[in-house]
């Protein structure tokens, strides 16, 4: 059942860039399980959410699982090439049906092998299957709400909010020549479980310039002028909040020889080619727009302090298929790696920082305007939560 915040919303105000002096999220919104109830409602429960890229199931009967707060979901290519997201929990006793991902030709129970086609129809119930009062049809696996837009799956857990499409609009017609539609990973994502709260993940480069001055900073030049919050692909009404890298070069890359490590998507504009684009889509995709490739981020709630996260690298089929590239992967992922361990230490950090007495809210600086609009979206989803359940 819905309910009201457990932090007066009011409390919110700060936080939004209608402040004068906006000012970060309470802590306690990092940390509390009352709240994050409220959170999942509020936010998860009524919002278009990101959960993967299609194009890692490719065949008929591919699949992957995840989780969204308690919900275990299975991701399903079916028959037609259309893909399904089901509940991933038997509809006889509520065992989960699987785990990690592989393909399949049906979905088995494992405890008494009650039997689900790839769309979620039950199709035989041992002990129920000739029973007249028993009807299959009553029994089939919840099928959540999905839309893809650019190869990117999305659900909602809202059958009634409007379709995806329309708020991504122009920011499709934006990356059109990125192709992401077309591109295929050269690894499937893996969703890694962490102990902290979801909104850690918040993007901004102000700590690019501080966190990562050594790591990225050595390969892709970086600096307060680079630093582009304005970028066109701004918009925040639809939780669209982004920032661009003014690269030095075009083709600019954080790599060790400052390049890029690919061969450079063929239909990029100059522009597109001289600048690294962030674009966070609220609440939990984040698409980086490079020029040899499209890096995704993805995140999804588990609990009060803690989530799932993951990313990966998005490529034509051609790159992929070029003799050298796994060399050349490898090696990028290599160099890059000491920036994500200092991302996964900061996150862990905050998460412990934040639960002490002392943790404040403080001022965002002039290089987090990207933090403020993020904090807009949430808070406008938190105040229409807490008035409809007045």
């Amino acid at each position: 059942m819905s309910k009201r915040a457990s932090i007066p919303i009011q409390i919110f105000d700060a936080s939004t860039t209608q402040s004068n002096a906006t000012v970060a999220l309470p802590p306690k919104v990092f940390n509390d399980p009352e709240f994050f109830d409220f959170e999942m409602d509020a936010v998860w429960g009524h919002e278009w959410f990101c959960i993967g890229h299609v194009n890692d199931i490719p065949n008929p009967g591919d699949y992957y699982t995840l989780s969204v707060g308690k919900d275990p979901l299975m991701i399903v290519r079916q028959q037609d090439g259309s893909v399904k997201v089901l509940a991933n929990v038997c509809q006889h006793r509520g065992l989960l049906l699987a785990e990690g991902r592989g393909n399949v030709r049906r979905i088995r129970c494992p405890m008494h092998s009650w039997v689900y086609d790839l769309s979620g129809a039950l199709t035989s119930a041992p002990g129920l299957n000739e029973d007249p009062t028993f009807d299959k049809k009553e029994a089939c696996l919840p099928v959540i709400r999905s839309e893809i837009w650019e190869g990117f799956l999305f659900i909602t857990f809202d059958e009634s909010i409007a379709p995806l499409a329309p708020r991504l609009e122009k920011l499709k017609g934006q990356l059109t020549n990125y192709q992401m539609s077309t591109l295929h990973a050269a690894e499937p994502l893996n969703m890694e479980f962490n102990e902290w709260n979801w909104k850690q993940y918040m993007d901004e480069c102000y700590h690019c310039l501080h966190l990562h001055g050594q790591s990225w900073g050595s390969m892709h030049k970086i600096s307060a002028e680079r630093l582009d919050e304005d970028a066109i692909y701004n918009d925040p009404q639809n939780g669209i909040i982004a920032y661009d890298l003014v690269s030095e070069f075009p083709d600019a890359s954080p790599t060790k020889s400052g390049k890029a490590a690919h061969p450079i998507l063929p239909l990029l504009t100059e522009e597109q080619r001289s600048r690294l684009a962030y674009i966070t889509v609220a609440p939990n995709l984040l698409i980086v727009a490079m020029p040899d490739k499209v890096k995704y981020f993805l995140w999804l709630p588990h609990s009060a302090k803690q989530s799932w996260y993951s990313a990966t690298w998005l490529y034509p089929q051609a790159t992929l298929e070029d003799p050298e590239f796994k060399e050349r992967w490898l090696r990028e992922r290599e160099e890059l790696y000491p920036v994500m361990v200092e991302d996964y230490s900061a996150w862990r950090r905050y998460q412990v920082g934040g639960e002490s007495r002392f943790a404040p809210r403080g001022r965002l600086s002039a290089h987090e305007r990207v933090i403020g609009r993020y904090q807009d979206w949430l808070v406008d989803k938190y105040r229409k939560a807490d008035a409809a359940n007045v």
